[in-house]
């Protein structure tokens, strides 16, 4: 524990955190992400806690009101890690926006995570959250350590501003790519597909997870080891504790196949984000990821969010429909 006049910094580990303070937290910052709710994190402790310990850290003013928090692990590897966790795109940084003494909140939190002097491996940065960048910020301004920012990976996403319909998306792309998407959607259309969207869908994730086993196989979640337990262990875990509307499961069905494709998002104010997908190999000729996509998209606008999000990774589809780079970042700081 660190305590000035001003400030105290401890370790809190997020079952010792009371849940109203979390959301209390999160309510200050309108562009944090969906993967700050509380319920993602308790479902990643149950799902893979045993690969961790958490030492996260609470930051109380002089009145003793809770000011800030970060989650953090520290791994068998004994590196202070931040964001850096399975299936989850950007990480949790929680500070009291509305408070004038936020930028002091968070110097004490930097002051106390440089007294230790292990490895810090914070990642999963995004500009676009306020409290990401106030901690950046804070690390580098910092000289007692030297941080060193870098570009973790890019997190291609579709920005709406303006954008009232697909139509006018597709607009803005490379000719080619607006001919076969809309070919794509026609030819969906006339196979008799129909889809469907869920929100806060538990009793479809039997269908999404048997889908997403059909196309990725031993390379994707689910597999049958024990890792393959742990993932569907989060899922469910994530399923039974989200707040309603931050999870959706789009579906499509016909008769040919059945329910032959399934994408999950995530919601949060600023965005509709596209985690994950799935589906059986023998729809392949029905291009089930640009239906997914299509539709996706156009709820997206309908919610007349900011962005479409197709999170982590540059894969090439995500380009050919419109996407473009928005870089994740990490900070490193080696052990003292």
């Amino acid at each position: 524990m660190t305590s000035t006049t001003a400030w105290t910094v401890r370790t809190l580990p997020l079952a010792e955190l009371p849940a109203a303070e979390w959301e209390r937290l999160l309510a200050t910052n309108p562009t944090a992400s969906a993967f700050s709710h509380r319920a993602v994190h308790e479902a990643w402790w149950i799902g893979y806690g045993t690969e961790a310990t958490d030492v996260s850290l609470a930051v109380y003013d002089a009145a003793g009101a809770l000011c800030a928090y970060l989650p953090l692990m520290l791994r068998p590897d004994g590196v202070r890690y931040l964001g850096a966790t399975y299936h989850i795109d950007y990480a949790t940084v929680l500070i009291d926006l509305t408070s004038a003494e936020s930028a002091g909140a968070i110097d004490a939190l930097v002051t106390h995570l440089y007294a230790d002097t292990s490895a810090l491996d914070l990642r999963r940065l995004r500009r676009a959250d306020r409290a990401h960048e106030i901690l950046m910020s804070a690390l580098a301004a910092n000289s007692a350590r030297t941080a060193t920012t870098t570009i973790e990976e890019p997190a291609p996403s579709i920005d709406l501003t303006n954008i009232t319909t697909f139509d006018e998306h597709l607009e803005r792309i490379d000719k080619k790519d607006r001919h076969e998407i809309r070919r794509k959607v026609r030819r969906g259309e006339g196979a008799g597909v129909t889809i469907s969207a869920k929100t806060h869908a538990v009793d479809d994730l039997a269908e999404f997870i048997k889908l997403h086993r059909a196309r990725w196989g031993h390379h994707g979640l689910f597999t049958e080891d024990e890792k393959g337990v742990r993932d569907e262990t989060f899922m469910r875990e994530l399923f039974a504790r989200a707040p309603e509307g931050l999870i959706t499961i789009i579906v499509a069905r016909n008769l040919e196949f059945g329910a032959f494709a399934a994408g999950l998002f995530l919601r949060d104010t600023t965005g509709l984000r596209y985690w994950n997908a799935g589906g059986e190999l023998a729809a392949r000729s029905l291009s089930p990821g640009i239906l997914l996509f299509a539709h996706g998209l156009q709820m997206a606008i309908a919610e007349r969010k900011q962005t479409f999000d197709f999170l982590r990774g540059n894969e090439s589809y995500k380009y050919e429909v419109g996407a473009a780079d928005i870089d994740v970042l990490m900070v490193t700081v080696p052990a003292a």
